[in-house]
């Protein structure tokens, strides 16, 4: 395995750290649907790419040619492929389905696809990057994000930063060139309509020394909030279509006004340590359990916190009172079954649950409210940030039939064993 030494002092040793595979340790393992519940999960179709080379794709034409399969699937929860769009090639194909049965992707060169169910292209956009994330929004336009180079105004008010005890000099200001976080909202025209910047809000010399050179806040998603009950309480922070915004690298949450453009909320949270290099941040919606509450996947890189390292957590949070209301992680001191480095997301279901995305190892799963998992899903070639799709979603899928929902019953690992070929070839 590949070992890599963080920038440090001369003459002070800091321990290696591993770099992770983009798939489950094992070289033998179960991929496809490996525990499913039916009478206790929701039941929907899940939106699934693959992230790497290393792949179960269906087709086995597709896995021979070792490269990253450039379509996005539509699985029932028993696995089985029910509909699928060939995208244009990209290892990070984050997607979203719309109600009409549109796909929108994004894509290599700052470039935003659009697809018709027939996989025809119906829109594009070029321009503005949006690697990390990309909404689509009630008014139909697109909410996306940009990692450009700051104005010079504003990289001249970054300062150097001297050596610690633990960390090299770090020449932000002088030598580094900072990449803010630029938000954008465009019309099906391509029209820009609304924008926002993060070096115009946020404090421009308030880092994190374990990220990269030039990669200040690193925000990899932004969510509208939905409507909640502490607006109609009169907290107006949490406005319906006001954007809460994650930036990844300084391990915090902001909440933009849309109409002023002001950030009126941050957040973090304090469990085991706090937020680490977290995803995916949203506000769980009406009607739901836990409605009002931010739902987050910290993922558990560069933590403060040595229980906490190389462990990923689902946090939810109270956003007034910044109580942490519910965790799912796994058990253990040196447990790390659940763990995403880079990627990832959850979603709380209508009956209480909560899907998760363990994005560099594939694998997906759903939780009860107890933690137990009621559905397991693997996909060897990593995923980007999955979505769960309702049965009656758009007019294609309520025109089929529901799939059957079939249980499966892993085997007791303790039990099963691979037999050594003789015994195999006899049989």
């Amino acid at each position: 395995m590949k070992r890599i030494l963080p920038r440090i002092a001369t003459g002070v040793l800091l321990v290696a750290l591993p770099v992770f595979l983009a798939f489950p340790a094992p070289t033998v393992f179960p991929t496809g649907t490996t525990i499913y519940y039916p009478d206790q999960a929701h039941g929907s179709y899940i939106l699934v790419s693959d992230h790497n080379n290393v792949s179960n794709h269906p087709q086995a034409s597709v896995r021979a040619q070792g490269v990253v399969p450039d379509d996005v699937r539509l699985i029932d929860m028993n696995g089985n492929v029910v509909h699928a769009w060939r995208v244009e090639p990209y290892f990070n194909k984050r997607s979203r389905l719309l109600p009409n049965g549109n796909l929108v992707t994004v894509g290599n060169n700052r470039r935003i696809v659009e697809y018709d169910w027939d996989g025809n292209i119906v829109w594009t956009h070029e321009g503005i990057g949006s690697v990390n994330d990309m909404r689509v929004l009630a008014n139909g336009n697109r909410l996306l994000v940009a990692h450009d180079p700051m104005p010079a105004e504003f990289q001249q008010q970054v300062i150097d930063q001297a050596a610690t005890q633990w960390w090299g000099a770090r020449n932000r200001g002088s030598e580094e060139v900072q990449q803010s976080a630029d938000l954008y909202e465009v019309n099906v025209e391509g029209e820009v309509v609304w924008e926002w910047h993060a070096y115009n809000h946020l404090d421009l010399n308030r880092w994190s020394p374990a990220t990269p050179e030039g990669d200040w806040l690193h925000v990899n998603s932004m969510a509208p909030i939905p409507e909640n009950k502490w607006y109609d309480a009169g907290d107006e922070r949490f406005k319906p279509g006001n954007i809460l915004l994650n930036a990844r690298n300084i391990n915090t949450m902001y909440i933009i006004d849309k109409n002023s453009k002001q950030v009126v909320w941050e957040g973090t949270h304090n469990y085991n340590g706090g937020m680490s290099h977290s995803h995916e941040p949203e506000m769980i919606e009406k009607g739901r359990p836990g409605a009002g509450n931010i739902i987050l996947f910290d993922n558990g890189l560069f933590t403060t916190n040595r229980v906490h390292t190389g462990q990923t957590y689902i946090v939810e949070l109270n956003p007034v009172t910044w109580d942490v209301v519910w965790v799912y992680e796994t058990e253990g001191y040196a447990n790390i079954k659940f763990f995403s480095k880079t990627m990832g997301s959850q979603k709380r279901l209508p009956n209480g649950n909560t899907f998760i995305a363990e994005d560099n190892t594939g694998r997906l799963f759903q939780v009860k409210p107890d933690k137990s998992i009621v559905w397991e899903y693997v996909n060897r070639g990593g995923t980007t940030r999955p979505s769960v799709v309702p049965y009656d979603f758009t007019p294609q899928l309520r025109a089929m039939d529901r799939p059957q929902e079939l249980a499966v019953t892993p085997p007791n690992n303790l039990e099963w064993q691979i037999q050594p070929d003789i015994y195999r070839d006899a049989n």
